[in-house]
């Protein structure tokens, strides 16, 4: 399926996001990031281990559950974790009444590894508006399941970082998308996450749904939000049935609490503006401000631009009305820097 939306080039895509630097593909365990306070964990499925987990929490959280023998299924031999690969996607794909650009939001694709940008969060400047979904255009939200009674938060737990929420649910129980999206990831990482999907949504988000017991989309797929995504489980490193469900940015995670209200099972607005306010936890903060107001946060727009085919920094400085030395000195480029197709220059 996914060979009759995307078209494949040689050319190795490069992305610069809102960060300082130029990601570069990497399709080993991503660099870890330094805090004061407690060091992150890695991706779950990048970190395998050979040993047998140990009980690591009371019985407050995730208390084990007989496994239902007629939907769980452990088996990998029949996974697909897909194919390492990176790609400037140049077509088009209808979502409710638009057509959607996929290249502008998707240069760098990769069917196997979760954080393959290489950007620190650390790094990120810019505050911007990530717009999560507009009924008029047909675009919806949708709870991850059914129920959302939270048995583990974003945050340090038992001598490591959680990077996401717990959900409970029971064996067989249906997760769903919460927004729009393209499925990136299908795998199962028996030392970590499980059985898992990541998808990636339009606006750059992405949303990570792991310890599900079957998975129901393949990598490539269109979802909506609402559509199922697979059955929840205790799969992986696990002890009790849940969902673990994740928010990132350019591969690196933030507490969905500033998005989602789940004692109030709903969505906290149609939009988020996101700034390194997220990240804080990696500098001494808490995870989450419950205090902190998102929506009264100052807003400084960004203006990107997509280096297309024969485009050079004279032709894209004149585009903008700016000078060719100033749109290398806000990319951190040199004049004589060679720009590729799908590289993202900042103008603004």
């Amino acid at each position: 399926m996914l060979s009759s939306i995307f078209s494949w080039t040689s050319t190795q895509a490069q992305e610069k996001g809102l960060f300082k630097k130029n990601p570069k593909i990497k399709t080993n365990k991503t660099e870890e990031v330094s805090t004061p306070v407690i060091k992150p964990q890695k991706d779950e499925f990048e970190e395998f281990e050979t040993t047998t987990p140990q009980m690591r929490f009371s019985s407050q959280f995730e208390p084990v559950k007989d496994v239902n023998p007629t939907v769980a299924d452990d088996t990998t031999g029949t996974i697909d974790e897909g194919e390492t690969s990176v790609a400037e996607i140049i077509d088009s794909v209808q979502v409710g009444d638009d057509w959607v650009q996929v290249a502008d939001y998707y240069a760098i694709w990769d069917s196997r590894t979760i954080n393959p940008y290489n950007l620190s969060p650390l790094e990120f400047e810019d505050n911007i508006t990530l717009h999560l979904y507009d009924p008029s255009k047909g675009h919806f939200w949708n709870l991850p399941t059914s129920e959302t009674k939270i048995t583990s938060k974003f945050g340090p737990r038992w001598g490591r970082w959680h990077e996401g929420m717990d959900i409970d649910l029971n064996t067989g129980d249906p997760v769903y998308s919460t927004y729009d999206g393209i499925v990136r990831i299908v795998a199962y990482n028996g030392g970590g996450y499980g059985r898992f999907v990541l998808v990636r949504h339009y606006n750059g988000l992405e949303t990570l749904y792991g310890h599900l017991s079957k998975t129901t989309v393949e990598v490539g797929q269109l979802v909506k939000a609402g559509d199922m995504l697979g059955l929840g489980g205790n799969t992986g490193r696990s002890y009790g049935d849940h969902l673990h469900y994740e928010n990132r940015y350019e591969g690196n995670a933030f507490s969905p609490e500033w998005i989602w209200d789940f004692p109030k099972q709903t969505i906290r607005a149609d939009r988020f503006v996101l700034s390194s306010r997220v990240w804080d936890h990696l500098r001494g903060g808490k995870p989450y401000e419950s205090e902190f107001d998102i929506e009264s946060a100052p807003v400084k727009r960004t203006v990107l631009h997509r280096v297309r085919r024969g485009e050079t920094l004279d032709s894209i400085a004149n585009r903008y009305g700016i000078s060719t030395s100033e749109l290398a000195q806000k990319n951190r480029l040199r004049l004589s820097s060679r720009l590729k197709i799908g590289q993202r220059l900042r103008v603004k």
